[in-house]
């Protein structure tokens, strides 16, 4: 089974640059890792490669410097990486972002199975992964907890998920798209032969030359929704402590929150 891992760099702290105009992370001023649930998917990736061979090829959209993301990632077992960088497809949204993620997974080549984290540090829209699938025209699932290959159904593949407490088996046709929850498994650790040998491991970069893309359905000209503005919130709330008997304290927290709605 061939697997593509999307993977994002995220910012490894929240003292991150933005720009003025566009409100947009600016992601080559900070220092990057890989996002949590992303290396959840490779640690599914590589379960599934151990069990049906074939290989992982990790994808990432970023600046020249996501590079790291995509090494440290192929120390993790990752087989191949790809990287696309260009100024043209930078700052685009969810949807101008999985446009781009879909043709070069198109123009790599085939696979069975791509797999992401549900959700990124940064954004935590789940989005990506939806939009994939739907560029791609192929099924998603979404949010899952643990991923099931079975020989007698090599079209197939089975996924858990977790919706309110419940768990529930999703069967899906081949080739399909798959986001993997944040601590769904414990993702293997890189070694210092593994570090070594991710840095002669294959590397395709590609710019929105390559992926002839139109340049108004890339970047801030290919999204629909736009950042108006940006802001660190501050705090001001105070905990104030109060006493008496439970019908004293009850009658208490219903003025304090009356008094709360007022100030709405």
């Amino acid at each position: 089974m061939d697997i593509a891992v999307l993977i994002k760099q995220v910012p490894v702290s929240n003292n991150v640059s933005v720009d003025p105009e566009t409100h947009a992370l600016i992601r080559a001023s900070a220092e990057g890792m890989i996002n949590p649930a992303d290396l959840n998917a490779i640690e599914e990736a590589m379960v599934l490669k151990e069990q049906t061979g074939g290989k992982v090829v990790v994808f990432t959209m970023g600046p020249p410097d996501a590079e790291k993301a995509l090494r440290e990632a192929m120390a993790h077992g990752c087989d191949e990486s790809c990287l696309i960088t260009d100024r043209v497809v930078a700052g685009g949204d969810t949807i101008a972002t999985a446009r781009v993620l879909a043709e070069a997974i198109k123009k790599y080549g085939h696979f069975d199975l791509i797999l992401g984290g549900a959700l990124s540090a940064d954004g935590a829209t789940g989005q990506v992964g939806a939009m994939v699938a739907e560029c791609l025209g192929i099924p998603h699932i979404c949010e899952i907890q643990s991923i099931q290959y079975d020989e007698a159904a090599p079209d197939k593949i089975e996924a858990v998920k977790k919706v309110y407490g419940e768990r529930f088996r999703v069967r899906v046709s081949l080739p399909a798209v798959i986001s993997v929850n944040f601590g769904c498994n414990v993702p293997r650790l890189a070694t210092l032969r593994s570090t070594r040998a991710a840095k002669s491991k294959p590397l395709t970069t590609y710019t929105n030359a390559d992926l002839e893309l139109p340049e108004d359905q890339v970047g801030i000209k290919g999204s629909p929704t736009t950042v108006i503005d940006s802001f660190e919130p501050t705090g001001g709330r105070i905990a104030e402590m109060i006493e008496g008997t439970p019908e004293e304290l009850a009658a208490k927290l219903k003025d304090l929150i009356e008094e709360e709605k007022g100030n709405l």
